[in-house]
């Protein structure tokens, strides 16, 4: 277990190797709870979570054929584990 020591402005480091595994950058906002005698920091998502049905019709082009569902979501799904590779180089 590491330790970090809370500056007189309230504020800590958390060490790089720990925001190195969990892909931590400045800017990340956390939620701060209490459980029991813990202050848990949680991370959130960049992005708030979109579902399909929430994005429908956006990308609709004339002629295009229509895609199922399942469809859809892998190719969303590959997209964005593409353009978030890019982000961690």
């Amino acid at each position: 277990m590491q330790t970090v020591k809370l500056s007189t402005k309230g504020q800590f480091v958390i060490p790089n190797e720990i925001r190195k595994s969990h892909h931590l950058a400045a800017g990340t906002e956390f939620a701060i709870s209490f459980v029991g005698d813990e202050i848990r920091l949680t991370p959130l998502p960049m992005f708030p979570v979109t579902t399909v049905d929430d994005a429908a019709g956006l990308l609709a082009r004339r002629g295009k054929k229509k895609t199922d569902e399942q469809t859809a979501r892998s190719n969303i799904a590959k997209m964005l584990k593409a353009r978030d590779a890019v982000t961690r180089k």
